[in-house]
């Protein structure tokens, strides 16, 4: 049986929140080496870009997940699944003229 939408969206929602904490820890570490902690102190800064990181990853995860799932298409919506024709047209002019 295949998960559900919901399952789908949280999946994707966790996947990109680990992602996003693990490039929120890598970018905020390299921020926090080269212009320091500032008032707040190291712990409160790296927190941030973490949690924005991950935050920001598993939104745009989570709505991916679903856009991308492959689910069954709905009764009553029909698909056109032919493909498009292509027309390869013939240059004209080709002969110079000296």
């Amino acid at each position: 049986m295949e998960p559900s939408t919901t399952d789908k969206m949280k999946m994707g929602a966790l996947m990109g929140g680990t992602v996003g904490l693990c490039v929120g820890f890598v970018f905020g570490s390299i921020n926090l080496i080269r212009f320091g902690s500032g008032s707040k102190g190291p712990i409160h800064m790296l927190s941030q870009y973490m949690i924005g990181s991950a935050a920001s990853f598993g939104f745009f995860m989570s709505i991916g997940s679903v856009i991308r799932s492959e689910g069954k298409v709905p009764a009553g919506i029909q698909w056109n699944q032919r493909p498009l024709p292509i027309q390869i047209n013939a240059r004209r002019g080709t002969a110079s003229s000296d």
